[in-house]
């Protein structure tokens, strides 16, 4: 029999075959919970019940694990509970009470060593939320056990960490993608659209101020040192915005120029730093950021006949005259339960606007190329 702590899982994913609201089928649960020990005729009755309705609808639900529960990946679990196509299946977190708490909440077994997910669960996919330094080694390890893979953005520390990956991915036959959320925006899907079809005529110019506490006390230490990290605010909101690039012109950099560094502390990282990049269709970019105060955050969008301008990454606002027009958003934002979907896309072979692996490879590489253009300032 599985282990006991999966049948939750179980009974989750009976409940997505059936169409039903996960919910109804608590009372289900806490009768397993209770029963299950001492009664393995009922769990073998739902456990065929499950099996009989996989092969007659042909059931496409897979069993996802997320390791790592910090902010992003409790978003994650929301919105594996919310998705159509997969069931939560395991958690992990070296924080035992983190992944307790988790594990609780959705009924799944959970584990604070990543490596025994594959051979102690019945899992198919994985959601990765870890330091940087480990997203090279974990991806790798799961794909070379036949899981597929979405890695939290940056997709690694280096290209070279990157190739490694995609080398992986290859050899395993197994899918790897990368949590660039930006694409699922809904002003950014506004501004691509705009740049498509030239309604404020051709795009010229593109540019983003950013400011953060970055240094801020609650941020994990691992963050500021560079060895672990990466870097610093380029590393981790840079992606960012040349993920955001990158989607809305389809374009890359022929060339960059960038200074910045770190005039406030000793941590080994930058907490400055300004670039300016030339894209292969002639679109510029420069991009300011400061880490050392919070005094907002905006991207600006220069046409030929107008502009466009996104506040906080949500909220859009167009000028074509005189004076700003806020652009109200059709649909609320649901950027990881979108990336879900489209994971779920490659994963069966569907057209798929996920971040794919050599995507994300070429956002490191631009930010190697800043980072070396930063050293020689």
């Amino acid at each position: 029999m599985p282990h006991l702590l999966a049948v939750s899982s179980y009974l989750d994913r009976y409940a997505k075959i059936k169409a039903r609201p996960v919910c109804d089928y608590c009372g289900v649960h806490a009768q397993i919970r209770t029963q299950i020990q001492t009664n393995e005729d009922l769990f073998n009755a739902i456990f065929s019940d499950i099996i009989s309705l996989q092969i007659a609808q042909g059931d496409e639900v897979m069993n996802i694990a997320v390791v790592g529960t910090g902010i992003i990946g409790v978003r994650h679990l929301q919105a594996i509970e919310q998705s159509k196509d997969f069931t939560l299946c395991a958690v992990c977190d070296v924080n035992v009470a983190a992944a307790e708490t988790c594990a609780q909440k959705y009924g799944v077994p959970c584990f604070t060593d990543y490596k025994d997910i594959p051979f102690k669960t019945n899992v198919e996919a994985v959601i990765l939320n870890l330091p940087h330094w480990l997203h090279c080694e974990a991806a790798i390890f799961f794909l070379e056990h036949g899981i597929h893979v979405l890695v939290e953005k940056p997709m690694a520390n280096t290209k070279s960490e990157c190739e490694r990956m995609i080398c992986a991915s290859a050899r395993s036959g197994k899918k790897l993608a990368v949590g660039h959320v930006q694409r699922f925006f809904q002003a950014n899907r506004y501004v691509k659209k705009v740049v498509q079809e030239k309604s404020l005529g051709d795009l010229c110019m593109i540019s983003e101020i950013r400011t953060i506490d970055y240094f801020a006390p609650n941020r994990p230490k691992w963050f500021l040192d560079k060895s672990l990290s990466g870097g610093g605010i380029v590393m981790n909101y840079g992606a960012h915005v040349l993920d955001k690039v990158f989607y809305v012109t389809d374009s890359r950099p022929v060339s960059i120029f960038a200074t910045g560094g770190n005039i406030a502390n000793d941590a080994t990282i930058e907490g400055h730093s300004q670039f300016i990049m030339k894209l292969d269709n002639g679109t510029s970019v420069s991009v300011s950021f400061c880490g050392y105060y919070n005094s907002g955050y905006e991207t600006v969008y220069y046409f030929t006949g107008g502009a466009l301008k996104v506040v906080n990454g949500v909220n859009l606002f167009s000028r074509a005259n005189a004076g700003w027009n806020e652009i109200p958003s059709s649909q609320p934002d649901n950027q990881l339960l979108l990336q879900l979907n489209e994971f779920h896309n490659m994963i069966v072979g569907a057209s798929s606007e996920i971040a794919t692996a050599d995507y994300s490879a070429d956002i490191i590489a631009a930010i190697e190329e800043i980072y070396a253009q930063s050293e020689t300032d």
